[in-house]
């Protein structure tokens, strides 16, 4: 049974890692690209083409910060807005291959994170870690549904 110290001892070293790899996880403003934006443009890479309202309700924001954000992506041109064939009153934001280098910097930029964290770590330590996390992910999936 795990006693209430080693969990206070868990929760203290837990925040203080998050806080840790967070700051240099969101360390990333390159070309003036915030990590709002980078959101944006990680989720049209992933998904393709987006209509503004469905950004907004993928990351729980209005549409309104969505659009203030898609300006900045589109005067950056990290990403730019297209029409739709069908229906010409709809409109889709669409990631460029600028945005795409961006992201690709991004992703070298975590990996970075995640091995000046966790890179001196021994192998077994890594998948036994990452194992603790899917199962917690998991478990708190299924709670949350």
């Amino acid at each position: 049974m795990v006693h209430r110290q080693d969990l206070y001892e868990l929760e203290e070293a837990f925040r203080l890692m998050f806080r840790k790899v967070k700051a240099r996880w969101t360390r990333f403003e390159a070309h003036g690209v915030s990590a709002s934006q980078a959101v944006i443009l990680e989720k049209l890479q992933n998904e393709g083409p987006l209509k503004v309202s469905q950004i907004a309700d993928a990351l729980w924001i209005t549409s309104g910060a969505v659009t203030s954000l898609s300006d900045k992506l589109i005067s950056g041109g990290f990403a730019e807005r297209t029409r739709s064939e069908e229906d010409r009153r709809v409109v889709y934001m669409e990631i460029t291959e600028k945005g795409k280098e961006i992201i690709e910097e991004l992703r070298l930029h975590r990996q970075r994170v995640v091995e000046e964290y966790f890179g001196k770590l021994p192998d077994e330590d890594i998948k036994q870690l990452t194992r603790i996390c899917k199962t917690i992910l998991t478990e708190k999936q299924e709670v949350n549904v």
